[in-house]
């Protein structure tokens, strides 16, 4: 090859090359164009290749013919002779650019080579990095050239480009490349909406290979090409309408030689859609069931995260497994073969129920507090979970006034009075007002003493149980508080305590009533107090000298409860023929003398266990025979 000789402005020298990447040799090939013997030792030439008389590493610039520029830029190279002047050339150092392309695989173990790179006027390639240019293309927009191997295997292309009269110098840019025989089937492995309008498409790409990302709506048919994807693993896709469409999208392998595409199956989006209802949150969606193995429903709330698991065909599922006012956030997830996914957005909602609690079927009241209040109990329908509770009352079955509120199953009404009634009623965690409960009508006991001390107790049948009374039970209570007995008295509502008790003149009687359901607790009515009299007796008539055993002999007052007794008696003209402050007997007769056969008066005063007074007065008939 000729080398190329560049001629000085003036014609007095020529150089080989004037234009180059830095580094740039250049050198002087003649200096005696025009003269003779000039730039020799004798006639020396002072050079100046960048402006100054600097040529290192030579100590000056005479005679010197050769010299590398290291930095871009324009140059006036001159030889200033002796005999005849200078003369100049201009000498152009470029950057030293590897220029950018893209290669492109195609089937056949065939390649297509994308210049990117507009810095230079050309571009040579060598395939096969053998030394040897296969191709020399322009610059310019779309410049490509295609190459085939003789088989598959693993190469390196190497690209170096040129400016038009310069130098081949440039650094050249090589990439390896693997020849293949047939394009691979490309797969999206995952295509998850980012927000109402973004989808994000993934996807594992090979190197070298250009690939077409189509899309379809709401369907698989119709794809048009949405865009090319090179180098990339990814892609996102705005403006869309999620919540009114869904989106299908397929890759394809375009091989450039032969302009045909190798497709992927189609993956589709969601048109997903989320209604709360009353118990039940509903999930709807659309889209291409093709291809999908299993559909997963992702639940997640504020403690933790589920799944559900539905068939590939499914278009809706109802989850009732809530609870009201709890926010929910549903997610699908299609399932195709080979982990390939598609993930629809995010919806979230809070679910309620509607409806009417159960209503409270067993409360139990017990009185207390010396009869002025009412603790009530209550058992919660085991269907539902009350926020709040609501107490009213009413008197004497009149209308029920609401009292007060509770977060507990219990209440004490500390102003209660006889006659009052509740009822129970509760707000439940889906703030639906239950229905009004069974009434609850505490036990009220009642009780007098008859002719013979006996105690006689009624009391009201207690309500405020769904299956009723099983039994009652009387109790009985000294006046410390002490029980001293508890009777089973049944379903009976009445009682008479007519057992002889010297010894306790007060006593304290409670109604325990027991219920049928089991769990409920007794209910237990007012405490009654009743105080028995202390019921004197005493002989009409006795006889201090009568021998039969049944006949009295003397005469004296008797009783129950007596803690002090002064007894008097006195004769018809009222003088008093005997006393005792101490309740003994008298014997008819008068500081030893036998008294008369008469009648007398006699009075019996005292005190009783309650420190009570009482007075009794009568008649007595002293008998002598």
């Amino acid at each position: 090859m000729v080398k190329a000789q560049y001629t000085s402005r003036l014609g007095r020298f020529q150089v080989d090359q004037i234009r180059g990447c830095a580094p740039f040799t250049i050198n002087i090939l003649s200096t005696n164009l025009m003269t003779t013997g000039e730039c020799t030792p004798g006639s020396p030439c002072i050079m100046s290749f960048d402006g100054t008389t600097n040529c290192p590493p030579n100590s000056n610039c005479q005679n010197i013919i050769q010299f590398t520029y290291t930095t871009p830029g324009t140059y006036k190279l001159s030889v200033l002779y002796q005999s005849i002047g200078s003369d100049d050339i201009t000498v152009v150092v470029d950057p030293n650019i590897a220029p950018a392309f893209e290669i492109f695989t195609c089937a056949g173990s065939k390649v297509e080579v994308d210049i990117t790179d507009n810095t230079y006027d050309s571009y040579a390639i060598d395939f096969n990095k053998d030394g040897i240019v296969d191709s020399t293309i322009p610059s310019g927009n779309n410049q490509v050239a295609t190459f085939a191997y003789a088989s598959p295997g693993n190469y390196n292309i190497s690209v170096r480009g040129k400016k038009l009269n310069a130098s081949n110098n440039c650094n050249a840019t090589v990439q390896p490349f693997t020849a293949i025989a047939t394009l691979p089937t490309p797969s999206i492995s995952k295509l998850t909406a980012i927000s109402v309008d973004t989808l994000n498409l993934n996807f594992t790409p090979q190197t070298n290979i250009e690939y077409h990302a189509n899309i379809a709506f709401n369907g698989i048919t119709n794809f048009q090409q949405y865009k090319t994807l090179y180098g990339t693993n990814s892609l996102i896709v705005p403006n869309l309408a999620l919540d009114k469409n869904y989106y299908c999208f397929e890759l394809s392998s375009f091989d450039p030689c032969a302009n045909t595409n190798t497709y992927s199956t189609p993956v589709c989006s969601q048109d997903f859609s989320l209604t709360i209802a009353s118990g039940v949150n509903q999930l709807s969606w659309k889209t291409s069931s093709l291809g999908i193995s299993s559909i997963q429903v992702v639940r997640t709330d504020s403690k933790s995260k589920s799944f559900s698991s539905l068939s590939g065909s499914a278009t809706s599922y109802n989850d009732t497994a809530i609870v009201c006012k709890t926010k929910y956030c549903y997610q699908l997830v299609s399932n195709y073969p080979g982990g390939v996914t598609s993930t629809s957005l995010q919806l979230c909602g809070t679910s309620f129920l509607t409806g009417t609690p159960a209503a409270i079927n067993n409360t139990s009241a017990v009185v207390g507090n010396s009869n002025v209040q009412v603790t009530l109990t209550w058992l919660q329908p085991p269907t539902s979970k009350a926020s709040i509770y609501r107490v009213f009352r009413s008197q004497n079955s009149g209308t029920y006034i609401l009292k007060d509120s509770t977060k507990t199953k219990q209440y004490t009404d500390a102003d209660y009075s006889e006659g009052y009634h509740y009822q129970i009623n509760y707000t439940d965690n889906c703030n639906n007002a239950s229905a009004p409960s069974l009434p609850s009508y505490p036990i009220q006991l009642t009780g007098t003493i008859n002719e013979m001390n006996d105690a006689i107790l009624q009391w009201t049948n207690y309500k405020g149980w769904n299956k009723g009374v099983k039994y009652y039970t009387v109790q009985r209570f000294n006046a410390n508080g002490q029980l001293i007995q508890s009777v089973n008295v049944g379903t009976d509502s009445t009682y008479t305590d007519n057992q002889v008790d010297a010894v306790n003149q007060v006593v304290f009687y409670k109604i325990i009533a027991n219920g049928v359901e089991v769990g409920v607790s007794a209910s237990v009515s007012n405490e009654l107090k009743i105080t028995k009299e202390v019921n004197l007796y005493y002989p009409t008539a006795f006889n201090p000298e009568s021998k039969a055993a049944q006949v009295n002999r003397t005469f004296i007052v008797r009783g129950h409860y007596i803690a002090k007794l002064d007894l008097q008696i006195f004769d018809r003209w009222g003088t008093m023929v005997f006393f005792s402050d101490s309740n003994e007997a008298w014997d008819g007769k008068q500081n030893g003398i036998n008294m008369p056969v008469d009648t007398y008066v006699w009075t019996a005063e005292g005190t009783d266990l309650t420190g009570n007074a009482f007075k009794k007065a009568g008649t007595v008939l002293l008998i002598r025979k």
